[in-house]
């Protein structure tokens, strides 16, 4: 019976060294913009430190006959830019743009010969791992941090 409790007890005790890790999510940046004519810039947004745009997702309020150009700059302490055509109500950015502290996102659509009256633009950003706090908890802490 001794053996079963010594047992027992040794169980729990590694049960409760056993540690916990949280994840950080990458932080959503969006826009939406309604106009009889929808044209120019259609998202701004700095950065406040290093990191990584991992995706986005451009949606418009229809479909395009006439591909629109959607133009993703990134501005002021290095510059870099690309020009992507869409026409499908939904188009999604699969590249990994890599991001300076202080640097400026503008994203900006210029329709072809159809109106644009809606967009929806959307983006994943995910700070740098300096960026990021860590914590690590014993199971025990972290059951006593939530109760």
């Amino acid at each position: 019976m001794d053996r079963e409790r010594i047992l027992e007890t040794r169980l729990r005790q590694r049960e409760e060294m056993k540690k916990v890790v949280a994840v950080i999510t990458p932080f959503p940046i969006s826009s939406a913009v309604f106009s009889g004519d929808v044209r120019g810039s259609i998202l701004r947004y700095m950065f406040p430190c290093d990191g990584t745009i991992l995706k986005g997702m451009i949606r418009l309020g229809k479909k395009l006959t006439d591909p629109a150009m959607l133009k993703i700059s990134i501005t002021d302490v290095g510059s870099k830019s690309q020009t992507i055509s869409i026409s499908s109500k939904v188009s999604v950015i699969e590249q990994a743009i890599e991001i300076l502290t202080g640097e400026c996102l503008d994203i900006s659509i210029e329709p072809g010969s159809e109106k644009i009256t809606e967009v929806w633009v959307s983006f994943l950003w995910l700070p740098s791992t300096k960026e990021v706090e860590t914590k690590s908890y014993l199971r025990k802490e972290l059951e006593a941090e939530i109760l």
